[in-house]
């Protein structure tokens, strides 16, 4: 990506900041000024890393226990105090930022580039799950539907269950647009599209992927519907670690908002919790999670224990080598050959099907020490594909997806993880406090508490 271009895309961000009103997150998204799909996939695509890979990510990560957050306001996360006015900027990220204008090229584009339509769509799927995961019910069959004449200024907050048949419906149009003959596409994608550069065998790879994640949130809802669902999915879904995507950081103004956040405030560090499960140094991807310089092979590593009073912790470690380098602007994962084969083993558990769980676990399990070593790990297998091993391994491997460590967690209560014992409430939180904005305009986004789980947790 040119750094004009992330200049451009983040005074956008500044703009629409600065200019927010009550109503802004439902305006006309019936014609877009002066604009084509071509000028406005590269900041779609930037919205949906900002919102995967940012602070919505940097706050699941405290609560899974990945990191512990030991100074200022990653210190009240730690203690599970969070407002609704935290949550503004995720939320104008997410409804102003990527689905508005996901959803203006899908509308306005789809007849003559079909292409663009269907990573639209694919864009418009992943944002709208990042919140319905955190928040379970939000605005959306309602939303951006204000016009000059009237239209929904306080949409409603649709159910769970029609969100997660929503991203459905926008996944399987997605893979209708990229059906058709690329020469009915008046311009086809390319390196505007910074996520996979305009390579559309993968995005219906990435397509077909979340369909599985998502049809796999309903799995205390519907076991073996959705386990069915998720392997036929993965059938056509990601087939190795090439296929992964990643978000795209590839100048010196671009780092990815780890390395940013850390730079700039270094609040969070290790949560002793993972460095132990991780076995301090036997699992190769400890190394490469955290920076472990100077602790020697055999060295006991320094976490954040999570009964310690929180504070200024100058020992317990930093970002590693994974998600962080001061001089390398690192690619984060957003969707992982990893996860599918988790997926796999998981669905599998729930048919009964305790050899091929076994197997896709294994599966999973190398494919993530190949991916976040970079190919040099020394690979380890489990001799059992119980619930409890499986999202436990998958909750290790997902270091750098958070968010879904975090849906993980609050579907199946594994892995282990403890209370912290200085915490505002007796339980992790189960989601996100809604939007203050919203809260204020909106009479049908009422304040739930923390300690009631979402609809797919339920």
């Amino acid at each position: 990506m040119k750094t004009k271009n992330i200049i451009l895309i983040f005074l956008l961000v500044a703009v629409l900041y600065s200019c927010r009103k009550g109503h802004d997150l439902y305006v006309n998204p019936n014609l877009p000024v002066n604009s084509t799909p071509k000028a406005m996939l590269a900041g779609v695509e930037a919205y949906t890393t900002m919102n995967y890979e940012g602070g919505t990510a940097r706050l699941a990560s405290i609560f899974v226990q990945y990191q512990s957050g030991v100074v200022a306001q990653s210190m009240n996360y730690d203690r599970y105090v969070i407002g609704s006015a935290d949550m503004d900027n995720f939320w104008i990220n997410l409804y102003v930022g990527a689905m508005k204008n996901a959803k203006l090229m899908y509308d306005n584009y789809e007849n003559a580039y079909p292409f663009y339509a269907g990573i639209a769509r694919v864009n418009m799927a992943f944002n709208l799950g990042i919140a319905t995961e955190l928040w379970g019910d939000v605005p959306y069959s309602q939303a951006w539907q204000l016009t000059s004449t009237g239209g929904a200024t306080q949409p409603r907050m649709d159910a769970q269950q029609d969100i997660l048949n929503d991203i459905q419906y926008q996944l399987n149009q997605a893979l209708v647009d990229f059906s058709k003959p690329a020469t009915v596409n008046a311009v086809r994608p390319g390196n505007d599209d910074i996520l996979l550069q305009g390579n559309i065998p993968a995005w219906i790879k990435v397509a077909w992927t979340l369909k599985a994640r998502y049809h796999n949130l309903l799995s205390n809802r519907d076991p073996q519907g959705s386990a069915d669902s998720v392997l036929y999915d993965l059938s056509k879904g990601l087939a190795s670690n090439t296929d992964n995507m990643y978000t795209n950081h590839k100048t010196s103004n671009d780092q990815n908002q780890w390395a940013q956040f850390q730079n700039a405030r270094g609040y969070n560090v290790a949560c002793q919790i993972l460095i132990d499960s991780l076995g301090n140094m036997n699992d190769p991807r400890t190394p490469w999670y955290f920076d472990t310089t100077g602790t020697g092979t055999n060295g006991q590593l320094n976490g954040h224990a999570v009964g310690n009073p929180l504070g200024s912790d100058t020992v317990a470690l930093k970002l590693g080598p994974y998600l962080y380098n001061a001089a390398a602007n690192l690619p984060t994962p957003l969707v992982t050959y990893a996860e599918t084969e988790f997926l796999k083993a998981e669905a599998y558990v729930r048919q009964g099907n305790s050899t091929n769980a076994l197997l896709e676990l294994n599966n999973a399990i190398a494919a993530s020490i190949q991916n976040v070593t970079r190919g040099t790990g020394k690979l380890y297998t489990k001799n059992n594909a119980f619930l409890n091993t499986v999202i436990t391994e998958k909750w290790k491997a997902m270091f750098g997806q958070p968010l879904e460590a975090y849906a993980d967690y609050r579907r199946t209560g594994f892995p282990n993880l403890m209370v912290r014992p200085h915490a505002s409430m007796n339980c992790i939180p189960k989601r996100f406090p809604v939007d203050l904005q919203e809260e204020n305009n909106n009479p049908n986004a009422v304040f739930i508490p923390l300690t009631v789980p979402v609809w797919f947790a339920q």
